[in-house]
């Protein structure tokens, strides 16, 4: 009603726009937009999608003046988690001091390793020793064995060659009858494998 007077009255005095100005901009001077009226009792729309796009809208436009509502508290957050960079001169006295801890670090743990190195060869020499006397004790009783294995050996060859030297002159009807079923046995083998050669 207020919109339709107004109109009617910026109509009829189109020259004095002292008189078609709304009394909030006279008062003022400046211009305000009326609050448009609400009907006293609200009806439901009969489309649901207008309803669903409507629901959507708000929640959006609530979603955003909540996200500017906490802006400033983001931005001290924000603010409080900056720090400032440091002059190239602290970097500089920064860096030689890293530097220098990691040389005493380095050197620290070279003479802790040295003194380990120390201390493992210290307790390893009696292991080592050890361990050497009885190896070469064990050698020396390999050998030892070996010694006796080869002297038995020998003492065995020698009696049988001695027995062969001297079964000729004990028996040599024995010896005569070996040889010639040798050669019998000898002359058949080589006979078998002509035949299997042909």
């Amino acid at each position: 009603m207020a919109e339709a007077s107004r109109t009617k009255t910026a109509e009829r005095n189109p020259q004095n726009p002292a008189a078609a100005a709304p009394e909030s901009i006279l008062r003022t001077g400046i211009p305000q937009l009326d609050e448009p009226e609400l009907p006293a009792k609200a009806s439901p729309a009969n489309k649901p999608a207008l309803n669903r796009s409507a629901e959507t809208v708000g929640r959006s436009l609530g979603n955003a003046v909540a996200g500017s509502r906490s802006l400033p508290r983001q931005i001290d957050k924000l603010r409080s988690r900056i720090h400032l960079l440091p002059s190239r001169e602290a970097i500089g006295a920064s860096a030689s001091q890293v530097k220098d801890a990691a040389l005493e670090t380095a050197a620290d743990w070279r003479d802790a390793a040295e003194a380990k190195a120390v201390e493992l060869k210290q307790k390893a020499d009696p292991y080592i020793s050890t361990v050497a006397d009885r190896t070469n004790e064990h050698f020396e009783q390999l050998r030892r064995g070996a010694r006796r294995r080869i002297d038995n050996w020998r003492r065995r060859a020698q009696y049988w060659l001695g027995e062969a030297r001297r079964l000729p002159s004990r028996r040599p009807m024995v010896i005569v009858g070996a040889c010639a079923a040798a050669a019998f046995a000898l002359g058949v083998a080589l006979r078998v494998r002509r035949s299997n050669c042909d």
